[in-house]
């Protein structure tokens, strides 16, 4: 692919002029879009593996390693939200500037697979919330029937009854 390997750094001058030409400023912002791309499919992937690990622990009921996967969904989810800023307008202003660049159909490529890693994370997602409500239900279930048990100690005072009238003397 295009875009394997570090870049030669973003903005990187020419070595016999002190000034960018369109094409290397062109190949270079393409090539810093590609690794972001990139970047960004790799932390989606990283996600996807912590989605399947937080389903193991939610069907083995292992809650601390639930609250672990909890907190690294979200470190993910923070780091793709801070690409995702930088990606978009550098998306933009490399669309505007650059409408016929021959790495465009290499963007688009990795554009298409981060919409289907995207969509297997929301899939993925949406699973998990719904087998851990059916687990949450199952267990409030369990706690309400062990509330309900006769075999649960009876208060003395339970049985009392309750006043109806109380006789205030002076």
């Amino acid at each position: 692919m295009v875009f394997q390997g570090q870049s030669q750094g973003f903005g990187k001058k020419r070595q016999n002029s002190g000034d960018f030409s369109p094409v290397d400023h062109c190949c270079t912002l393409g090539r810093y879009l590609g690794e972001l791309l990139i970047a960004q499919q790799t932390r989606f992937g990283s996600y996807l593996d912590v989605l399947d690990k937080q389903q193991e622990a939610i069907t083995q009921g292992r809650s601390e390693d639930l609250l672990f996967y909890v907190e690294l969904e979200e470190k993910i989810g923070r780091e793709l939200f801070s690409i995702q800023k930088v990606v978009l307008p550098l998306e933009k202003g490399y669309d505007a500037a650059y409408p016929a660049d021959p790495q465009k159909l290499a963007i688009t490529k990795l554009k298409a697979a981060l919409e289907v890693c995207k969509n297997e994370v929301l899939i993925r997602s949406k699973r998990n919330r719904e087998l851990l409500a059916k687990q949450m239900g199952e267990l409030r279930a369990q706690i309400e029937t062990l509330r309900a048990s006769p075999l649960r100690r009876i208060s003395v005072y339970a049985r009392a009854g309750v006043a109806s009238f109380i006789d205030i003397q002076m």
